[in-house]
């Protein structure tokens, strides 16, 4: 099996579990979709009404991609882990770091769909054509790749840390609907640094940083302050040291990866260590392994079935293989006595 096979069924896997998935449809595009548009169309309804923030749209493309790039990566990367999807595939000759990137590159596909119908359905209204003239486009996408790697290697700690689905929906769910309302989109940002205790909270979210790049970067506003619609100074909350998001998000992102690689290094190679001492280890490796994590007798069975399959295709190759040896054999004793003849 090709490594271009491989790549096309992992991703029609994941685009079957999304679209199949309708709260993860209806949580992941309808809820912020409607979000954004409520803003855009009734902001300003009365003289003491709220007033969106300014990089409200870059605060919705920035929630699509945590609800894409975290929570639905999440419940994939699970399913294919209790699935044994993961040491099944290893067994093979493709390369882990090819399967990774197989299931990460149909996120940022799907991330690609849902981030242009965002950006296309804000630009109906003219006051956001005009933002989009004033976009440090440097500045909002270095938040927002930022943004995309920390969500995704979240998911993989989630997964690795939270055994049963139900957590891995429960915190996910926490950090979408917290960056929902608390990062830019469901409440004014204007409105959260009023109120401390909220403001506080914020900084439980990782994403804080990355979003907070990626909305000063939509407003040009590289010293992370702004004035709001009426007039007053706000502040993301960086005083006057703008490197903070900066240095706050690469240090989230190499903890986060250091996480997530002693995780692949103990669920996927550690606990194999303990077999190396015995001979012909990598012949049994995997299927000691594959015995090791086996959680019922079914499971077994089909273990013993798909072991017994290989061996009885190794026993036919070493039959033929004899069978050739002792061909050529005769010929050559055969062309011996000719030649003394």
């Amino acid at each position: 099996m090709g490594k271009w096979h491989i790549y096309k069924v992992l991703f029609r896997m994941q685009l079957r579990n999304y679209l199949r998935d309708k709260f993860n449809l209806f949580s992941g595009w309808i809820i912020t979709l409607i979000t954004l548009v409520v803003w855009l169309s009734f902001r300003d309804t009365t003289d003491g009404g709220l007033t969106y923030d300014p990089f409200v749209l870059a605060g919705a493309i920035g929630v699509c991609g945590i609800r894409n790039c975290l929570f639905n990566f999440a419940k994939t990367i699970h399913e294919f882990k209790n699935r044994d999807f993961f040491n099944r595939l290893f067994s093979t000759n493709i390369s882990k770091k090819f399967i990774f990137f197989a299931i990460v590159s149909f996120n940022i596909c799907a991330n690609f769909v849902v981030t242009l119908v965002t950006f296309l359905i804000a630009m109906i209204y003219p006051e956001q054509r005009d933002t989009i003239k004033n976009v440090n486009w440097l500045l909002f996408l270095v938040g927002y790749f930022l943004l995309l790697l920390i969500s995704n290697l979240m998911a993989f700690i989630i997964v690795f840390a939270a055994k049963k689905l139900e957590w891995v929906y429960t915190i996910g769910n926490i950090y979408y609907f917290g960056s929902v309302y608390l990062l830019g989109l469901g409440l004014p940002f204007n409105v959260i640094v009023t109120q401390q205790w909220l403001f506080y909270i914020t900084y439980l979210f990782p994403q804080r940083y990355m979003l907070s790049i990626m909305e000063a970067g939509w407003i040009n506003a590289p010293s992370f302050k702004y004035k709001s619609s009426a007039g007053s100074d706000i502040s993301f909350g960086y005083g006057d040291h703008p490197w903070i998001p900066y240095v706050a998000s690469i240090l989230i992102v190499f903890v986060a990866a250091v996480i997530v690689f002693a995780s692949f290094k103990k669920v996927f190679e550690f606990e194999n260590r303990k077999w190396k001492k015995y001979k012909n280890k990598n012949k049994h490796l995997g299927i000691i392994y594959s015995i090791s994590r086996t959680t019922s007798l079914q499971e077994l069975e089909s273990l013993i079935e798909v072991r017994d399959s290989i061996d009885l295709n190794i026993k036919k190759l070493n039959n033929k293989l004899k069978e050739i040896k002792k061909s050529d054999s005769a010929r050559w004793r055969n062309y011996g006595k000719k030649m003394k003849d």
